[in-house]
């Protein structure tokens, strides 16, 4: 197995054209010669949080959130946070919970930082390696602000990035470099 990207960014390539996982950014959180799980970050569904806690739990909570679409695996409702000792945490200190009272918590804390989702993204033992060499992903730095920040948006500045690394490991003054001076 290559290294572990545990708790690094996953970044579709821009050449991959599953519709599971175009343009995505998935945060990658286990990953091991058993496999690896993540949550897809940048898909928000048309589903909304209060509608949810509504609808199962007779709750309407104070949060007003899209619920995003964590990947083509089905699984419980799932929340991405920042509340210390509340669920697992990972790697780049993101906590993960899917207990239900730990859920009703953060529905009506909206002073903290969370985004909720519904399904997963899994591999088996060594499916994400070959997917990776077959150059269907690049892997990326985690960044916290990534995860709160405009889904729309992740997936382009997260490839920007790339870009910039790749440069900085080429040309090691590259951020000194002026481009319009050929």
């Amino acid at each position: 197995m290559n290294s572990s990207i545990e708790g690094r960014l996953l970044i579709a390539a821009p050449v991959l054209c599953d519709p599971n996982f175009f343009r995505s950014v998935i945060y990658i959180a286990r990953h091991s010669s058993e496999g690896a799980f993540g949550i897809l970050l940048n898909r928000p569904s048309n589903l909304r949080l209060e509608d949810i806690m509504e609808q199962a739990r007779g709750h309407r909570p104070r949060r007003r959130d899209a619920i995003y679409v964590g990947g083509p695996v089905e699984g419980p409702l799932l929340a991405l946070h920042q509340l210390e000792n509340l669920g697992d945490v990972y790697p780049g200190g993101v906590w993960l919970t899917s207990d239900d009272d730990h859920l009703m918590m953060l529905a009506d804390r909206p002073d903290v930082s969370a985004r909720f989702f519904s399904g997963y993204s899994g591999w088996g033992p060594g499916q994400l390696e070959a997917e990776l060499d077959a150059g269907g992903w690049m892997v990326g730095q985690f960044l916290p602000e990534q995860l709160y920040g405009d889904a729309e948006r992740i997936w382009e500045v997260a490839v920007k990035r790339q870009g910039q690394e790749v440069l900085r490991s080429v040309i090691p003054d590259s951020g000194k470099v002026d481009p319009g001076v050929n």
